[in-house]
């Protein structure tokens, strides 16, 4: 009589898990137990550990997900698998990578399109695939006896006849179980039969010495299956199987032609969701549906309760389930030229893009030049489509006139007669200057230290931005100061007494004054190599000065009604404002009037206090331009186009009385006692 000896396991007496949990028993003197078949191997996981009560909990999620997944569709299983690698980390992306790379070699795109016929498989050439074909090539050649029939490779495609049993024993390399039959429709709609003696199948090499790429119809734990489904039975068949395992006829279902059917109506009405290099229609043109409820549960199982490798064994198990559909929709996010993705990606050769283009947006110490050149090309979208970040500096007691800013700080100038300077990206004050005895009406900075004032008192201020006390105050005219700008170390001032004068700022020194304007000079601005000065003034003209010799190197008459209350100088080019009308014209050469906006519908219905000019192409003549009046808007033009592209309010229609703007942001000041930016680099 043969003894039994009952020896315990870690998991006795726990639920059973799909075979006979809880005690194993060895027979003494018995024969070994056969070998484990490929359809007798469980869905079910430890977390990488032999069973004991922790991994129960793992055990029947992956449970309830086989269920879950045979009731998914193609589409439905695509998403979810979209998401899970969504929501996966290197260590599952090296995973997979290793175990799908051999997916996408000939036979699989030959056998995927013959069970799928309305789903274009591309063929991928990877280091795997290539040495798996040199190893059925090595192994074909040991028959030298024999000869295979000649193969052609239009498309990258095999077309073997599937009816060509006789060479099925010929290619066989491992082995197969008896014939089985899958409904595969042919353009005529007749079945073909399919099976182990399939060439297709045959020229596989042996994988079994690849543990991680066994891709095998594994059954779902019987204690779970539903008695009244279809599926029941010795295990579970899919709708359709995977194709690189020790067993890879395809297994008869009754579902797949309705998979078929409903997969090619589905595949003429697809939105390509991703797309893979060379390909057209493809397994991953996934129609954006609505998820299945339990993948809200999955995923949550996947990144808040399971540890990596908890999500490696159940990726395996995963794609086991998965038919060649979703295999290659898996395939076609990993197989990704690592080297071409590193060379894309290569901050010299970026910084050599961004060398060839104008960059606008600020570089910082140790550059990264692929996104400072994305943030470059969407500025000026940003621009056009009015998309910013609005920011307002409230704290002056009466109107701001006049605004400024570099890249650390913004100094606004008011009626209250104080000066204060913000932090740029705080919005915080962090000085208030006080000295002036009237109104701050322009202001400029020197350095970033020293800030440069004129005001309604005639006087000009130098101010030290780190003590916040003025260091120089210098009497510079006789009536109040309108406007100023500088060059380096010279600056220019012009007053309601009818003169512009240049100064060494550094020394405080006057050097010349400009005279010929016949009233007042509200603006000024100087050329960008500091050559040139031009005035605008209320006797309706405009003046172009040499500075070093103080001669009127251009006079313009602009209006004929009314006073010049604003002008930018750019690149040969000048713009320059009266009443509600904008006139551009070139100065280089001849000069000639190029555009001119008039008082027009929805357009400045009211007095431009203020302009800037900024040319992009000085042979082109595409530039910009950004206004603002008593309206109260503040408007952003192309100087090619007859109306403005877009209009900012942001001051309740109270009157905007100075702008001031660089390739990133405009800042405006107004009679509503605060100061605006629009910041497009966002």
């Amino acid at each position: 009589m043969t003894s039994v000896e009952v020896q315990s396991t870690p998991d006795a007496g726990l639920p059973s898990l799909s075979r006979k949990a809880g005690l194993k028993k060895r027979i003494k003197g018995s024969t070994p137990p056969p070998p484990m078949n490929a359809d007798d191997i469980p869905w079910r996981g430890h977390g990488g550990r032999a069973p004991t009560m922790s991994s129960v909990e793992f055990d029947r999620q992956l449970d309830k997900i086989a269920v879950w997944l045979e009731e998914w569709s193609h589409e439905q299983r695509c998403q979810i698998v979209e998401g899970i690698l969504r929501r996966s980390n290197y260590n599952q992306f090296q995973f997979l990578n290793t175990s799908l790379q051999p997916i996408l070699h000939r036979d699989f795109m030959y056998t995927a399109r013959t069970q799928f016929p309305a789903i274009e498989f591309q063929p991928v050439s990877t280091h795997t695939s290539r040495k798996l074909k040199t190893e059925v090539k090595q192994q074909i050649q040991e028959r030298e006896s024999l000869r295979l029939p000649q193969l052609s490779r239009s498309n990258g495609v095999s077309p073997v006849d599937v009816t060509d049993k006789p060479m099925a024993h010929l290619l066989t390399v491992t082995p197969r179980k008896k014939l089985r039959r899958s409904p595969s429709l042919d353009k005529n709609g007749v079945d073909k039969w399919v099976g182990e003696g399939n060439p297709l199948y045959s020229s596989q090499p042996n994988l079994s010495q690849y543990s991680n790429i066994r891709y095998i119809d594994m059954p779902i734990r019987r204690h779970i299956q539903d008695e009244n489904s279809p599926r029941q039975g010795s295990h579970v068949k899919s709708a359709t199987t995977t194709i690189l395992s020790s067993n890879t006829g395809l297994t008869k279902s009754s579902n797949l032609s309705t998979v078929h059917r409903s997969n090619s109506h589905l595949n003429a009405h697809r939105k390509p969701k991703l797309k893979h290099k060379g390909e057209g229609s493809s397994a991953l043109n996934v129609p954006n549906l609505s998820l299945p409820d339990e993948a809200g549960t999955l995923f949550s199982w996947y990144t808040q309760n399971w540890s990596d490798v908890k999500r490696n064994e159940f990726l395996h198990k995963f794609m086991l389930k998965l038919d060649p559909r979703q295999h290659y929709f898996v395939s076609s996010f990993l197989a990704v030229c690592k080297t071409w993705n590193a060379l894309a990606n290569n901050n010299d050769l970026w910084k050599h893009k961004c060398e060839t283009v104008k960059m606008e947006v600020p570089v910082s110490d140790q550059p990264e030049w692929k996104k400072l050149y994305k943030d470059n090309k969407y500025l000026r979208v940003n621009w056009n489509s009015a998309k910013c970040k609005i920011t307002d500096f409230k704290g002056h007691s009466d109107s701001v006139i006049c605004v400024i800013f570099d890249h650390l700080h913004l100094a606004s100038g008011s009626l209250d007669k104080t000066i204060r300077v913000w932090n740029l990206k705080t919005g915080k004050c962090q000085h208030v200057l006080k000295g002036h005895v009237k109104g701050v009406w322009c202001l400029n900075f020197f350095t970033h230290n020293l800030l440069v004032s004129g005001s309604y008192d005639g006087t000009i201020r130098v101010w030290n931005l780190r003590t916040g006390k003025c260091n120089k105050t210098i009497i510079a005219h006789d009536g109040p100061i309108w406007a100023l700008t500088r060059h380096n170390e010279v600056l220019v001032t012009v007053s309601q007494d009818k003169t512009a004068k240049v100064w060494d700022i550094n020394r405080c020194l006057h050097l010349n004054s400009l005279l010929g304007h016949t009233a007042a000079i509200f603006a000024v601005d100087m050329s960008e190599d500091g050559h040139l000065v031009i005035t605008g003034s209320a006797d309706k003209s405009v003046k172009i000065w040499n500075i070093e010799t103080g001669r009127c190197l251009r006079w313009i008459s602009v209006s004929q009604t009314t006073s010049i209350m604003s002008v930018s100088y750019s690149q040969g080019h000048l713009a320059c404002s009266y009443g509600e009308t904008i006139c551009v014209y070139k100065v280089e050469g001849p000069t000639r009037l190029i555009k001119k906006y008039l008082d027009i519908v929805n357009e400045h219905q009211k007095r431009i206090e203020c302009l800037k000019l900024g040319i992009l192409d000085k042979e082109k003549g595409d530039g910009i331009i950004v206004s603002a009046g008593k309206d109260g808007a503040v408007k952003y033009w192309d100087i090619q186009k007859d109306k403005s592209i877009q209009t900012f309010v942001g001051h309740r229609g109270r009157e905007v009385n100075a702008i001031y703007f660089d390739e990133l942001r405009i800042a405006s000041a107004a009679h509503d006692n605060k100061i605006r930016i629009w910041d497009f680099n966002v």
